[in-house]
């Protein structure tokens, strides 16, 4: 990964992580961050874009 990509990723999941319990996947998509995590015990998947708008999913 180069570190354009590990910092959008890392930039993804602190904004996924404000609603979040936890981060179980994340995949890196052209577009979008897609993660993975827990919620009150629920399975949740979030796309965070490029321009900082997060979609549940």
């Amino acid at each position: 990964m180069t570190k354009d990509t590990e910092e959008r990723i890392r930039k993804a999941q602190d904004k996924a992580l404000e609603r979040l319990d936890y981060i179980l996947e994340t995949v890196s998509d052209k577009d979008f961050v897609e993660i993975v995590g827990r919620v009150g015990g629920d399975v949740v998947t979030y796309r965070v874009y490029d321009d900082g708008s997060v979609y549940e999913k």
